[in-house]
């Protein structure tokens, strides 16, 4: 995603980052907000079969920031 953060890089620090990614989790819950930056995707067509020309013959794919996906 935008953030640049490897999910790899989660799994070889999580014993750092877990008790402050909890903490933030549970305050988006429990204001029920969820910060801007985690609400952007990059989106890319990908060409699915027929007329290259046509939008129709494509599917989006999202890629979203390591920890929107962690939500």
């Amino acid at each position: 995603g935008h953030d640049a953060i490897r999910p790899d890089f989660l799994r070889e620090n999580i014993e750092l980052i877990v008790q402050p990614l909890t903490h933030l989790i549970n305050l988006s819950f429990s204001q029920g907000r969820l910060h801007d930056s985690l609400k952007i995707a990059h989106v890319t067509p990908i060409y699915k079969s027929g007329d290259p020309t046509d939008p129709n013959n494509y599917r989006p794919i999202s890629v979203l920031p390591v920890f929107s996906k962690i939500l």
